[in-house]
């Protein structure tokens, strides 16, 4: 079944999440999150999305996306980086099947105080949960 078409919209900031499928942790370790952050990068150049800040758990992704001119590129960057992790991840782990819990999540951040405050949540998961004492200690993000 074909998925509904996102209304994205050009200039704008989006959180962007998903989360291993069953909440497994499909980005445990530290050649995984830094292929899946590789990813990320060797993606956006081709594209006039701006990544302004992510942070990547064992478990899940959090992402901060500004749109550019073509906002609809967002679901096309998305899913080949998903999917690129995806069969990168099932090859080096030998498993099948699907990795993340669906299609990616996209929260429109329509203002300042907005971007702000998702910023101070993802920036801060990773002391939450007790994996660094402040958030400039965790090597998988970036503000």
């Amino acid at each position: 079944m074909a998925r509904e078409q996102r209304d994205f919209k050009p200039d704008f900031f989006y959180h962007v999440y998903n989360r291993g499928n069953n909440k497994d942790a499909v980005l445990k370790y530290a050649e995984d999150k830094q292929f899946f952050i590789t990813l990320l990068y060797r993606n956006i150049y081709k594209t006039d999305l701006h990544l302004y800040s992510y942070c990547i758990m064992d478990n899940h992704f959090h992402l901060i996306i500004k749109t550019g001119r073509k906002p609809t590129i967002l679901s096309k960057f998305m899913q080949r980086v998903t999917i690129a992790y995806a069969i990168w991840i099932n090859k080096r782990h030998k498993r099948v099947g699907h990795l993340f819990q669906g299609q990616f999540n996209a929260k429109i951040l329509r203002y300042k105080k907005d971007i702000k405050k998702v910023e101070q949540y993802i920036r801060k998961n990773p002391v939450e949960k007790g994996l660094v004492r402040r958030p400039q200690d965790y090597p998988w993000s970036k503000f």
